[in-house]
């Protein structure tokens, strides 16, 4: 290998000495002898050396003796190079290709070909360890040969050394230099250490965005690393590991889905992957879930996406979220089901049939287990003395016992739809039925039943069936038996009823159940009927038996009540449960779910009522259940509806009192604090500023909900300020003002109201420093800056300049000039300073307002300037003069005020107009009458034709 280099060294070097139109080997008359020809691959490097040092003595030629020596040092080059392989023992390998390339530098300063040494002693000097040298000669071969061709490899390295020396600043300079070259070969390592530049900066957004230049390169919207080139795997790996540390840095994948480089990416969920592992290495559980879910959101149905949601799972199990867990399997068993949407785009495969299969049977138990441990809380409660809060958590409980069952029971069914040959199909389908039955759904725990006992005899497992067959039965009496508690049609039930207990008698016919089975099949056949029967035969019996007895005929307007209510006909089953209630003991139970169903039915009516738009007999019927049921737990949500109608319908006294009372009568019900907000407004709109206000400040300390305690503060403020208490008012538009910074609007208008009332109270000072809150608000609002802000501060400016204005006025013009006009000076600069910033905002109303007002200044300056006293003692001659030098100071005034004025004529010829240019108009009259005071002749029409 050494002596091919050799030669091709040799080789380069005629062909270089012939390029550049420089003279070549050839073009010389020397002619060396046959046995002094040079034979490289017979010699070493030292010979090699000698015998370009003798070319070196025939040449005159500078540019030719320069192309020697530089051979001279490449050979010192290579001979370090395969010293280097061999390991010799040497201080230095390239020590002498160091000297020589050095010397060549310095002997040729200005050599075109001065980019290739430097290059070349780049090398020696990196090859040699000497990486801060290295760095030196790369800078000057950059900076001096800035069309180099070897500058992106160059500038690669440079990059690498100042990455090392920690100074990551400049090697992010370079990694990008080469980022903008064509170099295929060295892009892919720039963009990746540009990445870890960034990186190490701090500047992680802009490091993920390199690190996403990386994988554009590498991966080519492949969607596995294991896709791309065998040799480029590890980069890409390195790659998307690189980017999660950045992205932990800077706020995870919130930062990514920022990133536009990466969207749609086929590879980012590799990103996304990568980053919840890593969170989750760290034990950052919820990052690592937010991860996984922020992409399962995003691309949901991206056939990703279920590997990742398995994985969020995960995340909660691992770092003990068992309800987060729970909340996700539900969430992945309703994206990827065989009914959902990703199940249509993307079929279901067996990894996801897996996860099903495990989610379902986990989710079924969870909540079958959950369902009945709140169902032995709540019967073990029934037990106690009853009250208000044994009630209520009662109710909670019922509610949580039966929501458990429905989901223990759809996820049985989901189960048993997705994989329909399963072993556990019978039990799951028994399980299934007895959810339902425990949640009172008697006829799908009945359906569910006689599956497992009449259609599932091809599995093995038989023991659910004669269990679910007899199930069956007493699911139809619990059925029947509260359809008819509750008045309602069994007809069809009771049929179904006795074919299952038929066909129970006639499969288990050995069971020692079956006899009674039978006999209630017999009973049943003869207690059929139907709604519309029911009502038809109650009230004919009503009717044609005037002597009824009273059992009998309470349940006959039971029976009429009931079906009525069934049937739609709210009137007659209200009429219906009035009579039944009369004949019932007051203090029983009965009467009390008889006054239930009534005030049922009738609150059914008031909606009806208002649906129809008629409004105030819905308010009659609501508050009519008040008087006849005072005890039903109907009542505060009737009286409540009223109340809100009469706001409605701005009854405001009827309103007021009717949530007096409810206050009175309620004041822990879970409406209770709605009662408050609505009295507030009910005397709000009845102008009952006191009591309005009073009730809206109570609401700014009480209510639950921060934003409404703020609103109302502010309302309260407003509303004692109409009540023309300006002390209470200020004290709580100031509150407001310093408690609540948002909205940005609100605030800057409780500093308006705040300048108002000082301005009212005559507080001058404070006035003044609510004045600049307002102008400093806009000023510093950045983005929620708008055009009422503006409005706000330019009008602002110009009370302020009022003041300075008022101050201007007050001070007078004496014959002490010297004393008196400083002061009326800076008054007047204050008051016009103010009103040209009022301006500046560009607010018609107060750009012109302020030319008007500046106009006036200037006008009353000059006047006092002309009318001010002289002093003693002057002589007819100076009291002339002093006359003359007060026009001359004065007029310039008149000028500025006329200029002023004209301003805002000229916003009306524009077609602007407001009270202030009508103002400068009426000015400009007394100003310029010549002009503006002209009367106009009156011509004849005959005359102007003429």
């Amino acid at each position: 290998m050494m002596r091919m280099t050799i030669a091709f060294v040799t080789m380069f070097l005629i062909a270089s000495c012939g390029s550049g139109g420089h003279r070549t080997l050839g073009d010389l008359n020397y002619k060396p002898k046959k046995e002094k020809e040079i034979e490289f691959e017979k010699m070493d490097y030292q010979q090699v050396r000698e015998e370009y040092q003798e070319l070196l003595t025939l040449f005159k030629d500078d540019v030719l003796k320069e192309q020697i020596e530089r051979r001279i040092a490449d050979v010192f080059m290579l001979e370090g190079g395969e010293n280097q392989l061999k390991e010799t023992e040497i201080k230095s390998y390239y020590a002498e290709a160091i000297k020589s390339y050095k010397e060549i530098l310095k002997k040729y300063p200005n050599s075109p070909d001065n980019a290739d040494v430097l290059y070349q002693l780049a090398r020696a000097y990196e090859m040699d360890g000497y990486i801060q040298k290295e760095l030196a000669m790369l800078e000057q071969l950059t900076n001096r040969h800035p069309q180099y061709k070897n500058n992106d490899e160059a500038r690669f390295r440079m990059g690498e050394i100042y990455y090392s020396n920690g100074d990551y600043r400049k090697a992010q300079k370079e990694y990008e230099q080469v980022t903008t070259s064509k170099n295929e070969s060295l892009l892919k390592y720039s963009y990746y250490m540009l990445g870890w530049a960034h990186y190490k900066q701090s500047r992680y957004e802009s490091s993920i965005s390199a690190f996403a230049e990386v994988l554009e390169l590498l991966l080519n919207n492949l969607d596995e690393v294991e896709k791309a080139k065998k040799t480029e795997q590890s980069l890409i790996t390195d790659t998307i590991n690189s980017m999660s540390l950045a992205l932990a840095r800077s706020g995870g994948a919130q930062v990514l889905e920022q990133n536009n480089l990466l969207q749609g990416k086929a590879y980012l969920w590799l990103v996304y992957n990568s980053l919840g592992d890593y969170f989750l290495k760290k034990e950052r559980y919820e990052d690592s879930a937010d991860t996984f879910r922020r992409f399962v959101q995003k691309y949901n149905y991206s056939p990703r996406a279920p590997i990742l949601h398995s994985k969020l799972i995960s995340a909660y199990i691992k770092g003990a979220f068992p309800l987060q867990a729970l909340n996700e399997k539900e969430a992945y068993v309703e994206f990827y089901g065989l009914k959902s949407q990703y199940a249509k785009n993307n079929g279901v495969n067996d990894n996801v049939k897996s996860q099903l299969k495990s989610y379902y049977d986990e989710l079924a138990s969870h909540y079958h287990s959950q369902a009945q441990a709140a169902e032995k809380q709540s019967s073990e409660l029934a037990k106690s003395k009853p009250n208000i809060k044994r009630t209520k958590k009662r109710q909670d409980l019922q509610v949580k016992m039966l929501a458990s069952f429905e989901k223990a029971a759809r996820f049985y069914q989901l189960y048993i739809e997705t994989f329909p040959a399963d072993d556990k199909v019978p039990e799951f389908t028994y399980l299934q039925a007895e959810a339902y039955y425990s949640a009172g759904e008697f006829p799908a725990a009945i359906r569910l039943y006689e599956i497992a006992a009449y259609q599932l005899n091809h599995f093995k497992q038989d023991k659910y069936r004669v269990k679910a067959g007899y199930a069956a039965i007493i699911s139809y009496q619990k059925l029947i038996g509260s359809l008819e508690t509750q008045k309602q049609d069994t007809k069809v039930w009771q049929a179904q009823a006795v074919e299952s207990m038929l066909k129970f008698a006639q499969i288990f016919h050995q069971d020692d159940r079956s006899p009674s089975v039978l006999t209630n099949a017999a009973e049943y056949l003869f207690s059929l009927e139907d709604y519309p029967r029911a009502r038809e035969v109650a009230e004919n019996l009503l009717q044609t038996n005037t002597q009824l007895a009273k059992p009998l005929k309470k349940t006959a307007y039971g029976i009429s009540a009931h079906s009525s209510f069934k049937l739609g006909n709210l009137e007659l089953a209200e009429e219906s449960y009035f009579k039944q209630r009369s004949l019932t003991n007051k203090k029983s139970k009965e009467y009390q779910q008889i006054t239930e169903r009534m005030t049922s039915t009738m609150f059914r009516r008031s909606e009806a009522l208002i649906d129809s738009g008629d409004k105030q007999s819905a308010i009659t019927k609501l508050l009519k259940i008040k008087s006849v049921a005072p005890n039903s737990k109907l009542v505060v949500s009737a009286q409540y509806n009223a109340a809100s109608l009469l706001i409605e319908t701005a009854q405001w006294a009827r309103a007021i009192k009717e949530l007096k009372a409810l206050k009175r009568e309620q004041p822990k019900h879970k409406l209770a604090q709605e009662f408050d907000r609505k009295l507030a407004f009910a005397y709000e709109k009845n102008k009952s500023y006191k009591l309005a206000a009073d009730a809206y400040l109570k609401l700014s300390k009480q209510d639950t909900d921060l934003k409404k305690r703020q609103d109302a503060l502010f309302i309260a403020a407003d509303l004692y300020e109409k009540n023309k208490d300006f002390d209470t008012a200020i004290q709580l538009f100031k509150q407001y003002a310093r408690t609540y910074e948002q909205p940005f609007e609100v605030r800057m208008e409780a500093r308006y109201r705040l300048a108002g009332l000082y301005e009212t109270t005559q507080q001058t000072s404070k006035k003044l420093f609510w004045l600049r809150r307002i102008i400093d608000g806009d000023q510093k609002a950045g983005d929620q800056r708008n055009d009422r802000s503006r409005w706000l501060a330019a009008w602002a400016n110009s009370q302020y300049g009022d003041s300075f204005a008022d101050e201007f006025n007050k001070l007078k013009l004496t014959s002490n000039l010297e004393k008196s006009l400083p002061k009326k000076n800076k008054a007047l600069s204050s008051a016009i300073k103010r009103y040209e910033m009022a301006a500046d905002y560009g607010v018609l109303e107060f750009v012109t307002m302020s030319s008007h007002k500046m106009a006036g200044l200037y006008e009353r300056f000059a006047k006092e300037l002309r009318q001010v006293k002289l002093p003693k003692n002057l002589s007819q001659d100076e009291v002339g003069l002093y006359r003359k030098v007060l026009e001359e100071q004065a007029t310039p005034f008149i000028e500025l005020a006329v200029e002023l004025h004209m301003g805002n004529l000229e916003r009306a010829w524009d077609g602007d107009y407001n009270q202030w240019i009508e103002k400068s108009f009426l000015a400009m009259k007394a100003l310029v009458p010549e002009r503006f005071n002209k009367r106009e002749m009156e011509v004849a029409y005959g005359d102007e034709i003429r």
